[in-house]
C-alpha cells in the first residue's frame, strides 16, 4: 500500500512529515533523505501496532485527492511488510 505523506518544507535541518490518512503519525529529520527513512519506519511501526491491537489499517487516499498546502510537498510512502514475531 502506498500512503500519501506531506513533507513540511521547513528550514534545512528541520523537516517534518505527516500522513493525512493517519492522524498522529509523523516523522522528523534533518535532511529530506533522513525524514523519508524515518517516515518509512513510523509507517511500519503504525502498521505493526495497529495489527497487534486487532484493528484495521487506514485506507490510503489517492494522491490526487490530497490537498497540498503551500510550503509542503506531497510524496507517497510504500508500506513495506516485514515478518513480525510475537513472543
Amino acid at each position: 500500500m502506498d500512503y500519501p505523506a506531506l513533507i513540511d518544507d521547513g528550514e534545512d535541518g528541520a523537516y517534518g512529515v505527516a500522513f493525512p490518512d493517519i492522524p498522529g503519525v509523523a516523522a522528523m529529520g534533518r535532511t529530506i533523505e533522513e525524514v523519508l527513512r524515518n517516515t518509512e519506519d513510523v509507517l511500519m511501526d503504525y502498521a505493526i501496532e495497529t495489527e497487534l491491537d486487532g484493528d484495521e489499517l487506514a485506507r490510503p487516499s489517492r494522491p490526487d485527492a490530497v490537498e497540498t498546502p503551500p510550503g509542503s510537498r506531497l510524496v507517497t510512502v510504500t508500506l513495506a511488510r516485514r515478518e513480525v514475531q510475537v513472543s
